[in-house]
């Protein structure tokens, strides 16, 4: 179930940017729970070896929410998808235009002149740029500012990068694939019978022992060994 619900996300990801060829935006929030989904079976297992194998069931535990938590402050704010350095830096800065958000670009960084400030940081080789808000003024900002970003990629072609939807798409294909081949291998497994067994009668049982047939007794065998 885990590796279905992983592997449908991801390739969800990746087809729809491969399908409509243009940029998305995701929260940080909906990809930390893809990648706890992820890590979930490992919890899990540490979990159950808990009572027979405590120091390596503990190491399992411990290792998921510290996994978490990097994710968690990797992901954190909105990652775009599919973006050039030159269409998300585009993109900002034509969306805080329209809101009428006087701003100042920096290295990786914007700035606007209530205070508020974003970082921005665009990796163009692998097609990604994430926004987080830095403070309150930007937080409050960045809800209008990700329905700005999401109108402007829906309208633009030119610059987008295919590298993060077909890795999405190739890894989501591949956790389904894996659950495929762990379904038939399930279904291939001789399934025990759980009935119960049949209860021997003690003459039966006594004879089997011997090595001879049983005999059977009947009233009409007796009945006739009388008047023999």
């Amino acid at each position: 179930m885990v590796l279905g619900l992983a592997g449908a996300g991801m390739l969800f990801v990746g087809l729809r940017g491969i399908l409509t060829r243009r940029a998305t935006v995701y929260s940080g929030k909906w990809l930390l729970a893809l990648i706890a989904l992820c890590f979930s079976p490992q919890f899990l297992e540490g979990v159950k070896a808990l009572p027979s194998a405590p120091g390596a069931a503990l190491i399992n535990i411990i290792i998921f929410p510290a996994v978490l938590l990097v994710f968690w402050l990797v992901t954190k704010g909105y990652i775009c998808f599919g973006v050039s350095e030159e269409l998300g830096a585009g993109a900002v800065k034509s969306v805080l235009g329209k809101l009428g958000l006087k701003h100042e670009f920096s290295l990786g960084s914007v700035r606007l002149e209530d205070g508020g400030v974003f970082q921005v940081s665009v990796q163009d080789w692998m097609g990604t740029m994430q926004i987080k808000a830095k403070n309150p003024a930007a937080a409050a900002r960045t809800p209008a500012l990700v329905a700005g970003l999401s109108e402007h990629f829906a309208g633009a072609r030119d610059g987008v990068r295919y590298m993060p939807y077909w890795i999405y798409a190739f890894f989501g294909g591949l956790l389904l694939a894996m659950l495929l081949f762990l379904l038939s291998l399930f279904a291939r497994l001789p399934h025990r019978n759980t009935a119960p067994p049949r209860q021997e009668s003690a003459p039966a049982r006594t004879t089997r022992e011997n090595g001879r047939a049983p005999v059977l007794n009947c009233g009409v065998c007796a009945a006739h060994g009388r008047f023999s």
